[in-house]
């Protein structure tokens, strides 16, 4: 189920925040919403994805930026669009995941 979505200053790419609509039943304390897991999922400018890398807490997302070439979020992962692909660490954090574009 979306959550938000955050567009980058040029307007060509969109971050699409979600969760699982199972957590939108679970019973939350004031507070808590961005502590239930996630994910990011690329658009570009027609709307097609770019992939999409899982978060441990969608609060994560509030630290997208908007850098040259791509998207990064601290501790999560990146995108670079110039050269096709993204990546994002492992539940572990102890390698990365690098998936190219089609």
């Amino acid at each position: 189920m979306e959550q938000f979505r955050l567009h980058s200053p040029d307007g060509q790419y969109t971050a699409v925040i979600s969760t699982p609509r199972l957590w939108q039943l679970l019973p939350r304390l004031p507070g808590q919403a961005g502590d239930k897991p996630g994910q990011v999922e690329m658009l570009d400018q027609h709307m097609q994805s770019l992939g999409r890398m899982p978060l441990s807490r969608v609060s994560l997302a509030s630290d997208l930026e908007w850098i040259r070439f791509g998207a990064r979020i601290r501790l999560v992962g990146a995108w670079n669009f110039r050269d096709r692909f993204y990546a994002y660490w492992n539940d572990d954090q102890t390698h990365m995941i690098t998936q190219q574009l089609n």
